[in-house]
């Protein structure tokens, strides 16, 4: 049975991808299965539910931090003078990018070892899984499959400003510091004596030059474009399969 998931989470292609990549592997409880001591096909399932998984707890801090600026009293709206509520908010988009990014690490982990199971040679980290990383699936993609429609959204991906985003942002708050809400305002007096009054929340954290709109969609924008990204791979993870699926059917 597959966990519940938000209604934005490409489930349908997901699982077909998920379907195509086990045929690549022993079935369970098979001798192949058992006798494999690198335990190739539990890293793909495990790697494969992963992603679900973080994508469901981004979801989850979406719907709670949207909640807590809801429910917030009018001394933090107008000041912020509410630490608790700073603290719940930080965790909520501290457990949110952390989640976000390990989305798609959780995905390149998996798709190593698809690459490793059609063409191992390419893919020597199978045995060290500490040291599959995003830019060695990427790196190993291009030496294997050159050409390929996932190879190149591999490639591409570091490039893709909402994963710039997830990247220094997440680092930024799992190494050094956090970030806080910062309240902008500007009056401005015009010669007819009227007065034009601006405000402006963002989210900043110091060494990043990317603020984000403070309001009660900023996380779900994050979310909207981890969505697309998302489904980019996972169509182009299906291509892949299908591929290779109809090569190892063919005589």
């Amino acid at each position: 049975m597959f966990i519940a998931l938000p209604p934005s989470f490409p489930k349908d292609k997901f699982q077909e991808f998920g379907l195509l990549a086990a045929q690549f592997f022993p079935k369970l409880l098979s001798d192949g299965f058992l006798s494999d001591p690198l335990q190739s096909r539990i890293h793909l399932d495990r790697s494969w539910m992963a992603v679900a998984y973080r994508y469901r707890e981004c979801a989850e801090h979406n719907e709670e931090f949207k909640a807590l600026l809801r429910g917030a009293n009018e001394l933090w709206k107008e000041w912020g003078a509410d630490e608790e509520q700073n603290y719940k908010l930080e965790k909520c988009i501290y457990g949110f990018f952390t989640n976000g990014l390990s989305i798609f690490e959780s995905l390149g982990y998996c798709l190593y070892f698809v690459g490793a199971a059609l063409q191992t040679v390419d893919f020597p980290h199978v045995q060290q899984p500490k040291k599959i990383t995003l830019d060695k699936t990427a790196k190993a993609f291009q030496a294997a499959f050159p050409g390929l429609l996932i190879t190149s959204r591999l490639a591409a991906l570091p490039q893709e400003p909402e994963f710039k985003r997830l990247d220094t942002v997440r680092n930024i708050l799992a190494h050094r510091l956090s970030g806080r809400r910062n309240v902008r305002g500007e009056s401005i007096h015009h010669s007819d004596g009227t007065f034009t009054h601006t405000r402006e929340e963002v989210w900043h954290i110091p060494g990043s030059s990317d603020e984000l709109i403070f309001d009660e969609e900023m996380i779900q924008r994050c979310l909207d474009g981890i969505t697309g990204l998302l489904t980019s791979l996972v169509e182009a993870s299906i291509e892949f399969a299908r591929r290779h699926v109809s090569v190892k059917a063919s005589p």
